[in-house]
């Protein structure tokens, strides 16, 4: 095995050159867009480096992986794609394949990484806002059936939501809406775009809401099909919570009124539909059909930093905090 001194000597200029560049490579007019790529670079490099020399345990390596996905996820939503970052990934790949494990700045970078870990487990809530939408989360009070990771669709048409709910640990995969014409649908589906025959998503900036046609860029053939477990009437909440002053009236003077749980229809899909959603662009859509009397209802929710949801939610002994 390589001294330390020769580690220093042979990864400094690996990560130092590496995160400069990263720095300013892709968004030259735009320092924070810049930050978020070296970041995301940094982040790739240390998972690689990682695989080879298991410095962090399985939680806190599959944390830094949700890491980079979340900040791979900032530089495309700043505007970039992959074609433009891929190159950078591809050095830090080369970079982390050479670097020694016991060089000084890996077991730095892998030790900040430890820390990081520690406060992302100690989070009991969690807010990943997209700019369009949001996915939020909390482990507090694991063991009771609530919304664990949630994106909340509130428009005209319909009040839905869709994510992880129950306990902590013993959680389903379910959509739930309240269709405002009374719409009472019998089955539903979710469709995610199939990357082995459709390899790149279309991002639809149409407002969200419920819609009889089929959202534009998505097709049947194009998509994976995950059928939902038998329909059940239950009682959540639809919308999110609103901090309220005594009279009901939010911060922004707007009245709030009653926020308790709504009648809602419920379906719950497999999980196996993760890793498919994981393959997405955070700025695509997956859709859920509702099959009603009168034909379909398809409502569209955005992918966004789902798998860093899902990922936190999944932390050991996270249901105890």
């Amino acid at each position: 095995m390589e001294s330390s001194s020769q580690g220093k000597r042979v990864a400094k200029p690996f990560i130092s050159v590496l995160m400069a560049a990263a720095a300013f490579a892709l968004a030259p007019t735009a320092m924070a867009e810049g930050d978020i790529a070296a970041v995301a670079v940094k982040r790739y490099f240390l998972k690689e480096v990682n695989a080879r020399c298991h410095l962090l345990d399985a939680p806190a390596a599959r944390a830094l992986a949700a890491g980079y996905v979340q900040a791979r996820n900032s530089v495309l939503r700043a505007g970039h794609d992959m074609s433009a970052l891929s190159p950078w990934l591809a050095k830090a790949r080369s970079a982390a394949a050479a670097a020694p494990c016991d060089a000084p700045e890996v077991t730095a970078e892998a030790e900040l990484a430890r820390g990081g870990f520690r406060r992302f487990l100690a989070q009991t809530s969690l807010d990943l806002p997209t700019g369009r939408t949001a996915w939020t989360g909390t482990r507090a009070h694991g063991s009771e059936a609530r919304w664990r990771l949630v994106q909340y669709q509130n428009a005209p048409g319909i009040d839905a939501a869709l994510g992880l709910y129950g306990a902590v640990d013993r959680y389903s995969f379910a959509v739930m809406a309240s269709f405002k014409d009374g719409a009472r649908p019998y089955s539903a589906r979710l469709l995610v775009r199939d990357t082995s025959r459709v390899a790149v998503g279309l991002i639809n900036p149409a407002a969200y809401d419920v819609s009889r046609d089929a959202p534009m860029g998505l097709s049947e053939a194009g998509a994976l099909s995950f059928m939902a477990r038998a329909t059940r009437t239950t009682q959540a909440h639809l919308a999110p919570h609103v901090k309220v002053n005594s009279a009901g009236f939010s911060l922004t003077g707007k009245y709030v009124g009653d926020q308790s749980p709504v009648e809602a229809v419920r379906f719950d899909f497999p999980s196996r539909a993760f890793p498919a959603i994981g393959m997405l662009d955070p700025r695509e859509d997956i859709v859920v059909v509702f099959e009603c009397d009168d034909g379909p209802r398809y409502v569209r929710f955005e992918v966004g930093d789902f798998v860093t949801g899902l990922t936190w939610i999944n932390l050991p002994s996270g249901w105890q905090i």
